[in-house]
C-alpha cells in the first residue's frame, strides 16, 4: 500500500511540475498529452523542461552541423570539435569552462570532458534521448537517439535555450570564379604504412558576389600504369582524407573506391570550408598506404582526378561545379624508397684512424685501444634498426687473436657490443656484433669507435706489429632494418670506413704534424733558382726515453734504417729522385746527446726539417715543381748509431705542397 501511495505521489507531483513548467515556457515547448505518459516519462519531461528553464538566457552561438556518426570516448575528428562546438552554445551542457574544450577552444578528441558535456545533453533531454531507450540514467555516449536530438535541433536552428541567426557566409549568389590543380604536388610517393601523404590539391577561387562554403568534393582514382600489379585501389590504399588548410574535413576507408562505382565517390565535407568572396584556398587530397604493399606493387602509378565540387553561397543555394582539371599522378612505394632512406657510413676521427704507434704493455693486457672511428649518418624519414654490424680486421706481423683478444662497438661513449676474436683469427678475419638491437633515428647522425683489448707484447705478437679495422654497410654480414622492420636496400646503404695499419709498442715514439712551409727564391742567372721547403712535427716518447736520428738521408727506392725524406717531382710524383743538388737541415728543442735528439720518456719535443732543392747548371729542375716528403724517422732508446725506422704511413701526411723552380 505505502510504494502505490509514493507512486501516485510523485506521479501528482509530476503532473502539477509539468503543468507549471509548461505555464512558463510554453513559448519554446511543443504542447504534448501529459494524460497518457508514464511516471518516467513524466519525471523525464519535468527534468527536461527544468533544464530549459534554467538555460534559456545561457544559450550562445548558432549551429548548422549534421551528425553522421556515433560518438565515443577515444574518437578523433572534426566531427568531434563540432559536437564541443555544439554544446558549448549552451551554459548547462559546456564541455569546459577554460583550457581544452571551452568555448573557441574545442578539440577533435572525445575524452572525459566531452563524455560528461553529453551526459548533460542526455539529461536536459531525456524525454527524447532516454526514456525511448528505456534508460533512466545519462550514458556519456553520443549515439543514434542523441545524433537525433542534435540534429533536429541545429535544423530548427536552436541549440536548446534559444534561436539562432543566419547562416555565416557573407553576400549574395555565389560561383566558383576558377580551378586550378597546385604544381607543387605532383609525382608524389606514397610508402608502406605511410599516413596522410598529400597526392593532389586543388585551388578554388570563389567569385566576389559570395563567400562560398564547399561541402563536397568527387574523387577518382585511377589504375595510371598498365603494366600495374593490381588494379584494386585498396590494395594499396588503407584510406582516403581530405584537408582544408591544415584541417582535416573527411575521411574514407580506401575500399569505398572500388570497381562498382568505377573507383569514384563523393565526398561530404565537415562544416566550415568556407571561401570568402574574391579569395582563393586550397582542398588537399591525402592517401594513407597499406603497411603490407604487395613487392610486386612497389613502384605502380595511380592518379587521381577532381571531377566536382559542390558548395553553397549565401543565399543557401547549393551549386554543384564541373573540374576540368587534369588527373594528378602519385606512386606506391616501398617504405625505404618512399621515405628516402640512406644509411651512410664515412671515416670518422683522424687522430684515431691515422696510422700511430700504440703503447702497450709488454707483461699484461691493455683493454680499450682504439683501432677505427666512423660515422653512421641515417638520412630520409625511417628509423633504422641495426641487429648485426661486422668489423674486418687485418693484421701484419702476427695473426690478430695473437694481437687482440676481444673487440666492442662504442657510441657516445657507452659500448653497444663486444666480441671475442676466435683463435683460429688469421690476418684478415671478421668479427661480427650480433643482437645490437641499436636504434638510429631517422636524421641522427652517431659517432662510432671501435676498441680491442691487446695482448701483452711477447711471444708471437712483437713489436711492430700491425693492426687495422673497416667496416662497409654492403658487407653480406650487415643486418639493417628500416622502422616497418623491412631490411635496407643495398642501394640504400652507402660509404665505408677504415683505418691506417696501427703499430704496437711497448716503447717508442708518436708523431704528429705542426706545419709545412713552401719558400720559392728566385736568383739573378740561370740554373739557380730553389726552393727552401719546410716541415715541423712533434716527437713524444712512451715507454722510455728514446733518441731521435740527427742525420738525414736523400730517400732512393726503398727506406733505409734511420731517419729519411725524398724530393718529389710533379711530372713523377710518388717517386723519389736522387737529388744531389738538395741539401737538409734538421733542429729541434731537444738536446743532441750525440748521434741522437734526447726526448725524455712521456715528453714531447718539437723537430724541423728544412730541405733545399738547388736547380743544376743541367737544368734538372728547369719548369718543375719540386716538394719534400718525411718517410722516416729514426730512433733508439741506447743513444748508439744504430737506429730503428719509424714508418708508420708518414708519406700520406707529412709532406709540403709543391713549389715551382723556373730557372
Amino acid at each position: 500500500m505505502t510504494l502505490t501511495h509514493n507512486i501516485v505521489a510523485k506521479a501528482a507531483v509530476a503532473f502539477v511540475a509539468v503543468a507549471l513548467a509548461f505555464s512558463l515556457v510554453a513559448p519554446a515547448a511543443k504542447a504534448q498529452d501529459v494524460s497518457a505518459m508514464s511516471l518516467e516519462q513524466l519525471v523525464a519531461l519535468v527534468n527536461q523542461l527544468q533544464s530549459q528553464l534554467s538555460g534559456s538566457s545561457a544559450t550562445t552561438g548558432s549551429c548548422s552541423y549534421t551528425f553522421t556518426r556515433s560518438l565515443s570516448t577515444g574518437s578523433t575528428g572534426a566531427d568531434v570539435m563540432n559536437l564541443q562546438k555544439f554544446l558549448n552554445m549552451s551554459a548547462d551542457t559546456q564541455v569546459s569552462m577554460s583550457g581544452a574544450g571551452a568555448p573557441g577552444m574545442e578539440t577533435s578528441f572525445f575524452g572525459p570532458a566531452t563524455a560528461a558535456a553529453v551526459s548533460k545533453f542526455q539529461t536536459k533531454y531525456s524525454a527524447d534521448i532516454l526514456v525511448p531507450a528505456g534508460l533512466t540514467s545519462p550514458t556519456g555516449y553520443f549515439g543514434p537517439s542523441s545524433m537525433a536530438k542534435a540534429n533536429a535541433l541545429c535544423a530548427g536552428g536552436t541549440t536548446g535555450g534559444g534561436s539562432t541567426s543566419g547562416g555565416d557566409l557573407e553576400g549574395g549568389a555565389g560561383s566558383i570564379e576558377e580551378t586550378d590543380i597546385v604544381s607543387g604536388l605532383s609525382n608524389e610517393e606514397v610508402g608502406e604504412g605511410d599516413e596522410d601523404v598529400e597526392v593532389a590539391a586543388l585551388e578554388i577561387e570563389a567569385d566576389d558576389g559570395s563567400d562560398i562554403e564547399i561541402t563536397a568534393v568527387k574523387l577518382d582514382f585511377d589504375d595510371e600504369g598498365t603494366a600495374n600489379n593490381d588494379d584494386d585501389f585498396e590494395e594499396y590504399a588503407s584510406e582516403v582524407s581530405i584537408w582544408f588548410g591544415d584541417e582535416e574535413v573527411a575521411r574514407v576507408d580506401a575500399d569505398e573506391f572500388n570497381d562498382d562505382n568505377d573507383y569514384g565517390k563523393t565526398i561530404s565535407l565537415d562544416e566550415g570550408v568556407i571561401i570568402r568572396a574574391g579569395e582563393t584556398d586550397e582542398i588537399t587530397v591525402a592517401v594513407s598506404g597499406l603497411s603490407n604493399i604487395d613487392d610486386a606493387s612497389a613502384g605502380d602509378s595511380w592518379d587521381v582526378d577532381f571531377e566536382q565540387v559542390r558548395f553553397r553561397d549565401a543565399q543557401d543555394a547549393t551549386i554543384t561545379e564541373t573540374v576540368t582539371e587534369d588527373n594528378v599522378v602519385f606512386t606506391f612505394e616501398s617504405f625505404a624508397t618512399a621515405s628516402d632512406l640512406e644509411f651512410k657510413v664515412t671515416n670518422g676521427d683522424d687522430e684515431i684512424n691515422d696510422a700511430r704507434s700504440i703503447e702497450v704493455s709488454s707483461t699484461t693486457e691493455t683493454d680499450g685501444v682504439e683501432i677505427l672511428s666512423f660515422t653512421i649518418e641515417v638520412e630520409g624519414n625511417s628509423d633504422v634498426t641495426v641487429d648485426e654490424l661486422p668489423v674486418i680486421f687485418t693484421s701484419v706481423g702476427a695473426d690478430i687473436d695473437a694481437i687482440a683478444q676481444a673487440a666492442e662497438i662504442v657510441v657516445d661513449g657507452d659500448v653497444v657490443g663486444s666480441e671475442n676474436i676466435a683463435s683460429t683469427a688469421t690476418t684478415t678475419s671478421t668479427v661480427v656484433f650480433d643482437n645490437l638491437n641499436w636504434e638510429i633515428a631517422a636524421g641522427e647522425s652517431v659517432d662510432v669507435v671501435v676498441r680491442v683489448d691487446a695482448n701483452e707484447l711477447a711471444g708471437t705478437f712483437t713489436a711492430g706489429d700491425t693492426l687495422s679495422a673497416s667496416v662497409n654497410p654492403d658487407h653480406v654480414s650487415w643486418d639493417i632494418e628500416d622502422e616497418e622492420g623491412e631490411n635496407v636496400e643495398a642501394g640504400d646503404k652507402t660509404g665505408s670506413a677504415s683505418s691506417d695499419a696501427h703499430a704496437f709498442f711497448a716503447d717508442g715514439i708518436q708523431v704528429s704534424l705542426v706545419s709545412t712551409d713552401e719558400e720559392v727564391v728566385a736568383g739573378d742567372g740561370n740554373d739557380d733558382d730553389y726552393v727552401k721547403l719546410t716541415i715541423k712535427f712533434d716527437v713524444t716518447a712512451f715507454g722510455e726515453t728514446v733518441y731521435v736520428d740527427d742525420t738525414m738521408a736523400n730517400k732512393v727506392g726503398s727506406s733505409t734504417a734511420g731517419s729519411a725524406y725524398g724530393v718529389d717531382l710533379s711530372d713523377a710524383a710518388g717517386t723519389y729522385i736522387a737529388a744531389a743538388s738538395s741539401t737538409f737541415a734538421l733542429s729541434s728543442t731537444a738536446d743532441d746527446e750525440g748521434d741522437g735528439y734526447e726526448v725524455q720518456e712521456g715528453e714531447t719535443e718539437t723537430f724541423t726539417l728544412v730541405v733545399t732543392v738547388q736547380n743544376a747548371a743541367t737544368s734538372t729542375f728547369d719548369g718543375d715543381y719540386a716538394r719534400v716528403v718525411l718517410t722516416g724517422i729514426g730512433f733508439n732508446t741506447d743513444n748508439t748509431s744504430t737506429f730503428s725506422t719509424f714508418t708508420s704511413n708518414l708519406a700520406n701526411e707529412f709532406k709540403t705542397d709543391f713549389a715551382f723552380i723556373a730557372n
